[in-house]
Order: C-alpha cells, then sequence, then structure tokens
C-alpha cells in the first residue's frame, strides 16, 4: 500500500465521517430536535486480516472518534453509535468476488451458521434509532453472527 492510497481511506473513512457528523450535529443542535446518527464501522475493529492495516485503522479511529462526540452531542439529546458488520452478502461484496463457494470458510466460523444479510444491519440501524435504543449512546455495536467472538476453530 502506498502512502496516497493509506491517505485516502483515512480521508473516505474516517474524516468523511468526522465532516457527515459534524454538519449533522450543527442541524440537529440548531433545530433542538435531539436525535440519533448511526455510522457504519467494521468488525475489522476488533479483527485483522491481511492488507486491512488502514481500513482497520481507519475504522477503530471511527470507534474511538463516535465515543467521544457521543460526549459532546449528549447534552443536546443526540445520540451517537456505530454498527459494526461483519462478513455481509451484499451487491458489493459480490461484485468484490463472493459468492456460495467463497463465502463457505467464513459460514464455517460463524457461530450462527450463515452469512449475514444487508437486513440484519438494516434492522439494528433502525432500532438504535429508535426510542427503545434511548439509552444507548457513544457504542460499536458488532452485528456479525459471532464471527468475532469465534476465533479459527
Amino acid at each position: 500500500m502506498t502512502d496516497v492510497e493509506f491517505d485516502r481511506v483515512i480521508a473516505t473513512n474516517l474524516k468523511g465521517v468526522w465532516l457527515s457528523v459534524k454538519y449533522e450535529l450543527e442541524a440537529m443542535t440548531a433545530a433542538g430536535c435531539g436525535g440519533a446518527i448511526v455510522n457504519t464501522s467494521s468488525w475489522l475493529t476488533r479483527g485483522a486480516s491481511v492488507g486491512s492495516a488502514a481500513y482497520s485503522a481507519s475504522k477503530g479511529g471511527l470507534d474511538a472518534m463516535i465515543r467521544a462526540l457521543a460526549l459532546e452531542a449528549g447534552p443536546h439529546g443526540i445520540r451517537i453509535n456505530n454498527v459494526n458488520p461483519g462478513i455481509i452478502n451484499t451487491p458489493m461484496a459480490q461484485r468484490m468476488g463472493a459468492n456460495e463457494e467463497t463465502l463457505k470458510p467464513f459460514v464455517r466460523l460463524t457461530p450462527a451458521g450463515r452469512i449475514g444479510g444487508a437486513d440484519d444491519v438494516g434492522d439494528v440501524v433502525a432500532w438504535l434509532c429508535s426510542d427503545e435504543a434511548r439509552f444507548i449512546t457513544g457504542q460499536s455495536l458488532l452485528v456479525d453472527g459471532g464471527f468475532t467472538i469465534a476465533g479459527l476453530r
């Protein structure tokens, strides 16, 4: 990985989210309405794979940043959390070569016995935005079917 590629990943995954949250907080604070912000991080904040140094660092930084921003946003009635998806079968993953055969090793390592779908992540995002999650802020919630806790069995 080149320095330029590393900087691009950090700029996209960390600074890009920071800019988004910055302007969301400005608008939400001005409106005085409170609310919830949920960002997407990654299971790679708790695991690693070869070649993931920049990506893992950017997402780990995002998890840390969200904790700090949640402290700042809390007095305005705004909660900020992350979801950290595991291996999710999405069109993007399929474009990168994910298919039934390439996903088999991940299924074997996932206690839930399957790969996640977009609905698995979307349902958690909807819940974190709901009043049912009103006392949760500054957290990064793994949505991975147990993949990161299972280890290489």
